[in-house]
């Protein structure tokens, strides 16, 4: 498999990374706008496919209460914040993916928008 995947990097042209970097930055700067609307301050990736969003301000003692909060709330899932972390780090933190079909992502910052706390 790694020499399928080496032979698909080699072959692709620049202009297609170049295009993922483009499509991958609409999406992230479109769900940080709508978690800042939410007041759930995001973390801006310089490059990846998802984001840390800061909920502290919800309800929950831990990010895996405040995850919960914010699907039941919007039906929006994301990862709580202690996946990534040791002890108590992360607490404060959820992730969000957004490689996402952007019908999708449109409709998930839509509901986030709508979050009242």
């Amino acid at each position: 498999m790694q020499a399928g995947v080496a032979r698909g990097l080699a072959t692709l042209s620049a202009e297609y990374y170049e295009r993922l970097i483009r499509e991958y930055a609409v999406k992230r700067d479109k769900i940080c706008a709508a978690l800042s609307k939410a007041r759930l301050t995001p973390f801006v990736p310089q490059g990846a496919y998802y984001v840390l969003a800061d909920v502290s301000r919800l309800p929950g003692k831990n990010s895996k209460q405040r995850a919960m909060y914010l699907l039941e709330q919007t039906g929006v899932a994301s990862v709580p914040g202690s996946a990534f972390y040791h002890g108590s780090d992360g607490e404060e933190l959820v992730r969000f993916c957004f490689a996402k079909k952007d019908e999708d992502l449109d409709r998930a910052c839509r509901y986030l928008e709508k979050l009242k706390v």
